[in-house]
């Protein structure tokens, strides 16, 4: 036991020795010194994790205030999740269509079939794979993310969403007119050549906007109704989905709106995934004291506190820094 402590107190001194190389300076020389100089590593650490914390908090909070929401780590997970589900339900209802049945959907689909490329079909029919409409999904689900965390009435939430979509259908019909010219631009638009400071959805859509009017595309505008319709029918596929549900609110006796917002069970994983995930990106700074060797395990060492590390008491950071 006399051999272990004298070791003990052999690899503290070390230590202390090089704290003093690091300019520590020599009032830490003595043990007291020392373990309050690691205490206060422990509690700056703590800072680092809380630091992270508040950052996380912050940006997500920004970006719910943008209408930024999708770009949130809560927000491109929920887009993971319901793409493929969404796809389906777009897929099975366009089955139902080519057999003639669908009913007032027909409207409402027909717009969104001209969202699709030219290899979705064969012979003028539909290839039977559910993924082409991901891309119709995406810009779905995209505009419902962005404002999920407020509400928003149905109109202008469906309106959004048909906007949208009637935007991908123009691009697609410029790419089948005039692929060339199509895929000069998407590379002007990739990467780097966006400017800095712009919001790079609203550059994108001006620079499409401008150069499908210059190159003179001819589409038929759905209208602010066809929108509309639009926009209501992926609304209704989001609310099957659980994602989203409506409801009614008389504001005066003469006038009832119809508003969109979350189902208590988004709502509810929205809040537990953030606060899981919270504290997994910590504000890293400069370390008060020199770090642990990376000895044992390629995950300990650098940092001294249990939340960087294993389970670390004072006087094991003590025993393990060397």
């Amino acid at each position: 036991m006399s051999n272990i402590l004298d070791q003990q107190q052999q690899d503290l001194q070390k230590q202390l020795e090089e704290l003093v190389k690091v300019g520590v300076g020599g009032k830490f020389k003595d043990t007291s010194d020392y373990t309050k100089r690691i205490q206060e590593e422990l509690e700056f650490e703590d800072s680092m994790l809380q630091g992270g914390t508040d950052r996380f908090t912050k940006n997500v909070k920004e970006a719910i205030a943008k209408g930024q929401e999708s770009t949130t780590l809560h927000g491109l997970v929920l887009q993971q999740k319901y793409i493929t589900k969404l796809s389906l339900l777009i897929h099975g209802d366009i089955k139902v269509m080519e057999t003639g049945g669908a009913g007032n959907k027909m409207t409402a689909l027909k717009l969104l079939c001209q969202c699709l490329p030219r290899s979705a079909f064969i012979n003028a029919e539909f290839k039977k794979d559910h993924t082409f409409w991901d891309t119709c999904s995406l810009i779905t689900l995209k505009n419902v993310i962005d404002g999920i965390s407020n509400e928003t009435t149905l109109n202008k939430l469906a309106i959004k969403i048909g906007t949208g979509l009637m935007m991908e259908a123009r691009l697609t019909l410029f790419k089948d007119q005039n692929k060339e010219k199509y895929n000069q631009i998407s590379k002007r638009l990739s990467g780097k050549n966006i400017p800095q400071n712009a919001n790079r959805y609203q550059y994108k859509h001006k620079v499409w906007t401008y150069m499908m009017n210059k190159n003179k595309l001819e589409f038929d505008d759905w209208g602010k109704e066809g929108r509309l319709h639009l926009g209501v029918k992926m609304i209704e596929y989001l609310e099957k989905l659980g994602l989203v549900k409506h409801q009614n609110r008389k504001l005066n006796k003469f006038k009832t709106v119809t508003y969109v917002e979350a189902t208590r069970k988004i709502i509810d994983e929205i809040r537990n995934f953030n606060i899981k995930n919270e504290a997994l990106t910590p504000k890293y700074l400069p370390m008060l004291m020199p770090p642990r060797k990376w000895e044992y395990n390629p995950f300990t060492g650098g940092y001294y506190g249990r939340k960087h590390n294993y389970e670390n008491t004072i006087d094991e950071v003590k025993k393990e820094i060397k």
